[in-house]
C-alpha cells in the first residue's frame, strides 16, 4: 500500500489494467472506511459531534432518515441530537437530496426490464464546520450517512468528525447479502438486524430466501394452505414482512424476494396437495400449464409487499429429475421435442420462460439461480429476461452464461482463491472481463444458519466481500481484517445496544456448570434494559435489568432498549448460547427411580435425574408409551415440573406427569399428550395448583421422529418456589 500525507486527493488512476481495463486506484483510506471510497480527501482539523449538534433535513422526504441517523449515533455516543428543519449551524450534520450529482464513471444497473450504464447513485459528503451529506437520491444520502458513522472518532470519551470531503458510488447496483429463511426461522427483528448491518456497509439489497423443501414462510391470502406443512420454521405474517420492507427501505436497504422452484419447494407441493405437482417427485409439475396461474397469484401477492425492490428471484437451483420422468406426459413431451438423457435439463426449460413472463408483468427484473447441476439451463431464449446467479462452476459457470448474453451476479458460496485476488469478476474459478461481460455486483448467500448463528458470525462477515464488490479494483491492505474488525465494532454499537457479558467459569464452547454472573449495559442515556433469557423477543413487559446477577440456566439472552413509555429504541441484541451444565437443586435431583421397561445400558434412568441437562445423557427406551417414575422419598407439596426431553431442533414429545402419595393412586397434573413445540434444552415447564406427593411419574406418549422415547432430565419443584434462578 502506498503511503501519502492525509491532505492528499488520492482518486488518480494507475497503470493497472485488468481485463482490459484502466481500473481506478484504491483510494488512500486513512478513516480505515468499508469499502473505501472512490474519492477520499482527509485534511487537517477535526469537528466536534456533541449534544449540541443537530440533524438537518429540510427536505421532507429525508426526515425518516435524519430520525434514524440521529437515534444511531444516540447509541453509540449517548447523546442524541436534535433534528431540525434549518438553517444549518457549526457542528450540525446537513442531510440533502441533489439529482445533479453524478459519478465518475459509469454504473451497470436496471432500470424496469433494461440492463444499462448509468451516472446516477453518487453522494458525496464534505466536512468543514459542519457535515453536509448528498446524494442523488434518497438511497444514495443513506449511503453518504453509512460513512459519517463508520469516519466518526471517538478520542476519550469525546466524539468528532474528521475534515475531509468525499464522493463515492457502487461500482454496479446488485450488492447484496442473503439470509436462508426457510430451513431455519429467522425472526423478522434478526432480520432488521441483517438490513441494519447493510446499510452500515453500503450492501444496497437483501435477498430473502424465503421457500426451500423445509418450508414456504410467505403468507399467501389466495392460497393459506402454502404455509401447511412449513414444521418448526413457521410464516411470516404480512404485517411482518411489510413492516421489514418498510424499515429497509428507509436505511436504503431493498429486499429482494425468491420463490424458489421448481426444486427445493416440497413444502409448499405438499401444502397445495398436488395442484403444483407431487412432493414425492421433489420437482414441481413444470410442463402442466395449468400451475403457472397459481404461481402468477402467489408473485402477485409477494410483489405488492416488496413493493420497493426491481428484482423478483425465480429459483431454479439443483433440480432432481430422477422421479419426474417417468411420468406419461413428460416422456411424451421429451418425444415430441427430441430431448435425451443428456438434455435433461431442458425439461424446466418451460418453467423459466412462463416465470420470466410472470414476474416481467408485475413489473419486476428475473434473476434465476445458474441451475446446476440439473435445471433451467441457461438458453439464449432467456439471456433478455434473466440475470442469472453463477454458483456453481461445474457447468460452464459466469463464463459460459455471459456467453450466451445473460448478464450475471457472481455469488460463490466459498472463495477458494486469495482474498486479496478476489473481486465480483471472479466467480467459482472464472476470470471475466470488466469491458465485456455484464457483471451486475455480487452476493453473499448465507445457508442455514440460525439467528443466533447469524447474528454473532455471519454478520461480522457481511462487509468483507463488500470491498471488492462496491469497489472491485479496491486494493485490499495486509491487515485488512483488521479494518473490518473495527468497523464491526462501530456497527455492533450501534446495532446491537446491549452489551453483555457472562463472568465465571465459561469454556470456549460457552458452557458453564456454575452460577455465572450476567451482566449488561448500553452507552445510550435515558433508556432501560430488558431482557429475556429464553431467546424470544423482548418488550415493555419483560424484566426489567437493574444489575448484575448470577445465572443458573442455559442462557438464550434477547435484550433491547426501552424509552419510559415502553417503546423499543433501536434493535435487539442476540445473544450467543450458554449452556448450563451444572446440576439444578430440585425435589427430584439423584433420587431412585423407576420405568416401565429397561432401556439401551447407555441411556440409564438415573440421567433423568442428574440435575443436568447435557443431550449425550438421557433415559431412553422404546417404543412408546413408556414411563418412569420418581421417589421423592418424603411427602412435598409440588407446584412446578420441568420436562426436558431430547431436543434436536426440529422433534417433539407428548407427555403426561403424574403424581401420588403411595405410588398407586395417580392424578394427573400436566397434559402435554397434545404438544407438538419443537423441543430446546429448557424442555417443557408446567406450574399447577399446588399438589402433596410423594411419587411423580413422566408417561411419554409419542416421539414426533421414531417409535422410541427419551428423557433428558426431569425436574419437580416445590410450591412457593418461583425460580430457579434467583436474582
Amino acid at each position: 500500500m502506498r503511503k501519502h500525507p492525509v491532505s492528499l486527493v488520492v482518486a488518480l488512476t494507475l497503470g493497472l489494467v485488468v481485463g482490459g481495463v484502466a481500473a481506478p486506484a484504491r483510494a488512500d483510506n486513512p478513516l480505515r472506511l468499508l469499502p473505501t471510497p472512490k474519492v477520499l480527501k482527509v485534511q487537517d482539523g477535526r469537528v466536534p459531534l456533541t449534544a449540541d449538534s443537530r440533524i438537518v433535513a429540510a427536505d421532507e422526504a429525508l426526515k425518516p432518515l435524519a430520525a434514524i441517523l440521529s437515534q444511531e449515533i444516540w447509541m453509540f455516543t449517548g447523546f442524541h441530537p436534535a433534528m431540525a428543519p434549518g438553517p444549518a449551524r457549526a457542528g450540525d450534520v446537513v442531510l440533502a437530496i441533489n439529482p445533479k450529482i453524478q459519478a465518475d464513471e459509469d454504473i451497470l444497473t436496471v432500470r424496469g426490464q433494461d440492463v444499462l450504464k448509468t451516472r446516477d447513485m453518487a453522494h458525496t459528503l464534505a466536512v468543514t464546520d459542519r457535515t453536509v451529506i448528498e446524494g442523488w437520491d434518497y438511497r444514495a444520502v443513506c449511503e453518504g450517512t453509512a460513512t459519517f458513522l463508520q469516519a466518526v472518532v471517538e478520542d476519550g470519551g469525546a466524539f468528532f468528525v474528521p475534515k475531509m470531503t468525499v464522493k463515492d458510488w457502487p461500482y454496479a447496483d446488485y450488492t447484496s447479502t442473503m439470509p436462508d429463511c426457510a430451513r431455519q426461522r429467522q425472526p423478522i427483528y434478526a432480520l432488521k438486524t441483517v438490513v441494519d448491518s447493510c446499510r452500515f456497509f453500503k450492501i444496497r439489497y437483501l435477498h430473502l430466501h424465503l421457500n426451500d423443501d423445509s418450508a414456504f414462510t410467505f403468507p399467501s391470502k389466495a392460497y393459506p394452505q402454502v404455509t401447511r406443512c412449513n414444521g418448526k420454521v413457521g410464516a411470516y405474517t404480512l404485517e411482518e414482512l411489510k413492516d421489514l420492507v418498510t424499515y429497509a427501505d428507509a436505511r436504503g436497504v431493498t429486499c429482494v424476494p425468491e420463490i424458489d422452484a421448481p426444486a427445493h419447494c416440497s413444502s409448499l407441493l405438499s401444502a397445495m396437495g398436488g395442484k403444483l405437482g407431487s412432493a414425492s417427485q421433489r420437482v414441481m409439475d413444470v410442463l402442466n400449464p395449468d400451475i403457472y396461474p397459481i404461481l402468477d397469484t402467489i408473485v402477485g401477492e409477494m410483489c405488492d409487499v416488496f413493493k420497493s425492490s426491481p428484482y423478483f428471484h425465480i429459483g431454479g437451483d439443483e433440480v432432481e429429475p430422477a422421479w419426474y420422468l417417468g411420468n406419461a406426459h413428460v416422456k411424451a413431451y421429451m418425444k415430441e421435442h427430441n430431448i435425451g438423457a443428456a438434455d435433461k435439463p431442458m425439461l424446466f426449460l418451460p418453467y423459466a420462460q412462463e416465470m420470466a413472463k410472470i414476474v416481467k408483468k408485475h413489473g419486476k427484473k428475473t434473476i434465476m439461480w445458474e441451475g446446476c447441476p440439473i435445471g433451467p439451463p441457461l438458453h439464449p431464449s432467456l439471456a433478455k429476461d434473466v440475470i442469472v446467479y453463477t454458483w456453481y462452476p461445474r457447468s460452464g459457470g459466469a463464463r459460459r452464461a455471459q456467453e450466451l448474453g445473460f448478464t450475471t451476479i457472481t455469488v460463490p458460496w466459498e472463495i477458494k482463491i486469495p482474498f486479496a485476488k478476489w473481486s465480483m469478476f471472479h466467480s467459482n474459478g472464472h476470470d471475466l472481463d470488466p469491458k465485456k461481460d455484464r457483471v451486475l455486483g455480487a452476493c453473499r448467500p448465507m445457508w442455514e444458519m440460525d439467528h443466533v448463528a447469524l447474528a454473532n458470525g455471519y454478520m461480522h462477515g457481511v462487509g468483507e466481500r463488500q470491498e471488492r464488490t462496491w469497489g472491485p479494483f479496491n486494493e485490499i491492505e495486509p491487515d485488512y481484517k483488521a479494518r473490518m474488525a473495527r468497523q464491526n465494532a462501530r456497527a455492533d454499537a450501534i446495532y446491537r445496544p446491549v452489551k453483555y457479558a457472562l463472568d465465571g467459569e465459561v469454556t470456549k464452547h460457552r458452557t458453564f456448570a456454575a452460577p455465572a454472573t450476567l451482566t449488561l449495559s448500553a452507552r445510550a442515556a435515558g433508556l432501560q434494559i430488558r431482557y429475556q433469557l429464553d431467546g424470544n423477543e423482548p418488550t415493555a413487559h419483560s424484566p426489567l435489568y437493574e444489575k448484575p446477577f448470577r445465572a443458573a440456566e442455559s442462557l438464550y439472552l434477547r435484550a433491547g432498549l426501552f424509552d419510559a413509555g415502553g417503546r423499543q429504541v433501536g434493535n435487539t441484541t442476540i445473544g450467543e448460547t450458554y449452556q448450563y451444565r451444572g446440576k439444578v437443586p430440585n425435589l427430584a435431583l439423584d433420587k431412585p427411580v423407576e420405568t416401565s421397561r429397561p432401556g439401551n445400558a447407555k441411556e440409564k434412568p438415573e440421567y433423568a435425574v442428574d440435575g443436568i441437562v447435557d443431550i449425550g445423557q438421557y433415559w431412553g427406551t422404546k417404543p412408546a408409551p413408556a414411563w418412569i417414575k420418581v421417589d421423592l422419598q418424603a411427602e412435598h407439596t409440588i407446584a412446578r415440573v420441568q420436562v426436558v426431553p431430547f431436543f434436536d431442533g426440529m422433534r417433539y414429545y407428548q407427555y403426561t406427569v403424574e403424581a401420588s402419595l403411595d405410588g398407586t393412586n395417580w392424578t394427573m397434573i400436566v397434559d402435554g399428550s397434545g404438544n407438538k413445540t419443537p423441543g430446546t434444552d429448557k424442555g417443557y415447564t408446567h406450574a399447577f395448583a399446588p399438589v402433596k406427593a410423594r411419587y411423580v411419574k413422566v408417561n411419554l406418549l409419542k416421539n414426533s421422529d421414531n417409535p422410541a422415547v427419551h428423557l433428558v432430565e426431569f425436574r419437580v419443584f416445590p410450591a412457593g418456589e418461583l425460580t430457579q434462578n434467583p436474582k
